[in-house]
């Protein structure tokens, strides 16, 4: 399944809103598989971003679809990206 990072910046409501991240954390993983994605990993960040989270989608719609309504919520800016592993894409590179 294809994967996408999305690496996130808290919104001034969202560093105002850090009580209950957990739950609200929880809460985006149910949605997010309820919508047919999974998240393979989240993490808090130190630096230009605050948060990365890699999920696996069947498609960048339902990527587009699981991120957009979490950033609905007004706590989190996200930047998508798609990402292929490194063994596939030297496959793909190398294929004549």
């Amino acid at each position: 399944m294809p994967l996408f990072v999305a690496l996130g910046k808290a919104t001034e409501e969202g560093r105002r809103n850090l009580v209950g991240l957990r739950q609200r954390h929880q809460a985006a993983v149910r949605r997010a598989e309820q919508a047919g994605a999974r998240v393979v990993a989240s993490y808090a960040l130190l630096g230009h971003y605050d948060y990365l989270a890699i999920l696996e989608c069947p498609d960048l719609a339902t990527a587009l679809k699981v991120l957009a309504r979490e950033a609905a919520g007004g706590n989190i800016a996200y930047e998508t990206l798609a990402a292929v592993p490194i063994d596939e894409f030297a496959q793909l590179v190398e294929e004549e």
